[in-house]
């Protein structure tokens, strides 16, 4: 009876040491197939397959235009791919636009590189609009203000000076809120040219010849919406 026991205890001892080797043998077999796993993965993303941001130019931008006007319509997409499919020169940072324009003619698709653009100094007035944007001039005779303080790039609120005419009441009131300035007259004079929409084209232009401007210079940041004013005389002695 006790050899009977005995030989039962001894087969479950067995059985049950097996069971730990052969769970132990799976552990160490996984353990060495995720360690090839990785060396090869890291051997793939690490290689020429590697993701490599980029650039890509989603439209044509056409020779001569400055880096503000593609960063500003966002004329490129950020994108990956394998670095055996990359350009020499590739660009990924958007900020590698600024202060340059392009070299040559890119088209859409088309990765950007370093010698697609050029440095460029330029603050000529078109490359400073877009779309539906227009540079209108206008003669420093009829604007009033701050002129020694005004620079290119500026923003300003502008205002009318209306009426004062047959008896007619004299009044200012705010015309148009948030004007870009995209140039100043220079020593030699000239004329402020003011950023505008086609819309509005007409509406600067009879202001210009037929009332007098004022205009006030905003914050360069944190500029809060401009109070839409009228002023009288009445309404400033009440």
């Amino acid at each position: 009876m006790s050899n009977t026991i005995a030989t039962r205890v001894s087969g479950k001892v067995s059985s049950r040491g097996w069971a730990i080797a052969l769970g132990l043998g799976a552990i160490v077999l996984a353990t060495i197939l995720l360690i090839v796993y990785l060396d090869r993965y890291r051997a793939r993303v690490g290689g020429a397959n590697a993701p490599t941001p980029v650039l890509v130019a989603k439209q044509t931008i056409p020779a001569g235009t400055p880096g503000t006007i593609v960063t500003g319509s966002l004329m490129y997409a950020a994108t990956t791919l394998p670095k055996k499919e990359v350009e020499e020169g590739a660009i990924a940072d958007p900020q590698f636009f600024v202060g340059r324009a392009a070299a040559l003619e890119i088209l859409p698709g088309q990765q950007i590189t370093a010698a697609d653009f050029a440095a460029s100094p330029t603050t000529s007035v078109d490359s400073q609009i877009t779309g539906t944007q227009r540079a209108l001039s206008v003669s420093i005779d009829s604007v009033h203000g701050s002129l020694a303080q005004l620079q290119a790039g500026d923003s300003i609120d502008l205002y009318l000076g209306l009426g004062g005419g047959q008896g007619a009441q004299s009044m200012y009131r705010l015309f148009k809120p948030n004007v870009k300035v995209l140039a100043v007259p220079g020593p030699e004079g000239g004329a402020i040219v003011f950023r505008v929409d086609t819309k509005d084209a007409a509406d600067f232009a009879f202001a210009a010849d037929h009332t007098q401007m004022y205009f006030v210079i905003r914050p360069v940041v944190g500029a809060k919406p401009t109070v839409r004013d009228t002023a009288t005389a009445a309404s400033i002695l009440r």
